[in-house]
């Protein structure tokens, strides 16, 4: 078991930190990574996700009750951030970072150690999660971040319906479901270019590490971090329990709560004028932190 979650982990870790020596040594200008980062967002992530779903064998009666898990957590985990920010008097700039930092993942991560430690059906199941959380999650973000401005229901609702992960997850789902035929030549074709976009997401991973935020919020942020890569995974998993579900269902959702918040988050915080320091400071502690912490869960889950 130790062996499997070692073979699974070092490949992505010696990935992230190839990108950030990567970046600390300029060999790739600033302007690339960016470049580089949207190019696997908008077409080479989608591929992937479409690769994973389309020939799974995966029926949508058999995980009803891990998305509904999911769904719920996240959710909780929403209603939580409010509370806090009642109970510590978080103000509204930090608010939808707290929001972002507890409910938003890494799919890069995520579908990585999916595909090592539970092989394809791990993998699609992590995909439908994904198609199925990435809407609720994004409603949820721009809300958190959005107390102070007006942002339109049209623009959120487009916003989400233009996604390419959200439109690559229900064209495969259809491809699936309706046992569409696709041409093998085509195949091939999404599979390469699917094949690139988890080595190009954790260099890009590495290369974003970045410490930006006062001192004065180190400790909530190292609190925060905590909570969401053990206490998250430990809700997930007894929610699963108290459900019913158990084998491949709890062990993928608990990961899923048990991965550190996406770098997404911050191009998102920025443009909707959150903190976005405080929300790099995030995303890098909690990146490095789950090196650690995704060993621990996935060796007291599997």
């Amino acid at each position: 078991m130790t062996a499997l979650i070692a073979t699974g982990l070092i490949p992505l870790i010696l990935c992230i930190i190839s990108g950030v020596l990567l970046n600390r040594y300029r060999f790739i200008p600033r302007e690339t990574w960016l470049f580089i980062d949207k190019l696997n967002y908008y077409f080479l992530f989608p591929a992937l996700l479409f690769s994973s779903l389309s020939g799974a064998d995966i029926g949508l009666g058999v995980f009803e009750s891990s998305l509904f898990a999911a769904l719920a957590i996240v959710s909780l985990l929403v209603a939580a951030v409010y509370l806090c920010k009642f109970i510590f008097k978080i103000n509204e700039k930090n608010l939808g970072v707290y929001v972002q930092s507890l409910i938003r993942f890494n799919t890069y991560i995520g579908l990585a150690l999916s595909a090592a430690a539970f092989q394809e059906q791990g993998l699609a199941l992590f995909s439908l999660i994904i198609a199925f959380s990435i809407p609720l999650i994004n409603v949820f973000s721009v809300l958190s971040l959005s107390h102070h401005q007006h942002v339109s229901a049209r623009i959120m609702v487009l916003n989400i319906i233009k996604n390419p992960l959200i439109i690559s997850c229900v064209a495969a789902l259809a491809f699936n479901l309706l046992s569409l035929p696709l041409w093998q030549g085509l195949q091939d074709f999404i599979k390469l270019l699917a094949s690139a976009s988890l080595p190009l997401g954790l260099l890009c991973i590495g290369a974003g590490l970045t410490f930006m935020a006062d001192e004065k919020d180190y400790a909530l942020i190292a609190a925060n971090s905590l909570l969401r890569l053990t206490a998250a995974p430990a809700a997930a998993y007894l929610l699963c329990t108290f459900a019913g579900l158990d084998g491949l269902e709890q062990q993928i959702i608990t990961l899923f709560f048990a991965l550190p918040t996406a770098p997404s988050a911050y191009a998102l915080t920025k443009m909707l004028g959150g903190n976005h320091a405080l929300m790099a400071s995030i995303i890098s502690l909690q990146t490095l932190l789950a090196m650690v912490t995704l060993p621990v869960v996935l060796w007291l889950v599997i």
